[in-house]
């Protein structure tokens, strides 16, 4: 995750917004001024939000905790035999190489990973 951005770099830490440090330090080993970036950061200011967000909660759930627990149930009523022959996980990341791939006709592209739960 996050290619070329040398302080976060195959960590989750660019999966939502880039730490205002490796930021600057990306620009600036791209030879932006250090001010670039700084003053940039700097001026950002919070405003208020009049809107209350409630989010998921026990009760409710998020939406990835409920779709793990409906798979979890399916799965749990056959072998695991039976699930390794019939069951594939393609993550959303990589189902983009194997769209490209498949698309291109290059099936040495084809990256098959996936993990039964």
């Amino acid at each position: 995750m996050a290619p070329g951005i040398a302080d976060i770099e195959g960590s989750t830490h660019g999966h939502d917004v880039v730490p205002v440090k490796a930021a600057i330090n990306y620009f600036k080993a791209r030879g932006y001024p250090h001010t670039f970036a700084t003053n940039i950061y700097d001026n950002i200011k919070p405003t208020p939000n009049p809107i209350l967000y409630i989010g998921s909660t026990k009760e409710t759930g998020a939406n990835r905790v409920v779709f793990g627990e409906a798979v979890n149930g399916v799965l749990d009523k056959i072998s695991k035999e039976d699930a390794a022959k019939r069951v594939m996980v393609i993550d959303s990341m990589h189902f983009f190489f194997l769209s490209h791939a498949l698309l291109s006709n290059d099936s040495s592209q084809v990256i098959w990973r996936g993990r039964l739960v």
